[in-house]
């Protein structure tokens, strides 16, 4: 099981259905591609393509997320 603000161990994680609070701090996001689902958002979700593999994508400071269904892995940006 994840913490609330990043994966265990900064590692890769399959998630069946997973929010991540927001937190003050810039993080980045990495998954496997596959049919999995990211929204992203403060008030607004946006949606993530999720298709192909994605390595350290930004998640500024202030911004939660739901993750479903996938291998992702969200660590604070050094």
């Amino acid at each position: 099981m994840p913490e609330a603000e990043q994966t265990n161990n900064g590692d890769y994680e399959f998630l069946q259905y997973h929010t991540f609070k927001a937190v003050d701090d810039d993080r980045l996001m990495s998954w496997t591609g596959g049919s999995g689902r990211i929204g992203v958002g403060v008030r607004e979700i946006t949606p993530q393509n999720t298709d192909s593999d994605t390595e350290d994508m930004l998640l500024p400071g202030g911004r939660g997320m739901l993750v479903m269904d996938m291998n992702f892995k969200l660590v604070r940006k050094a």
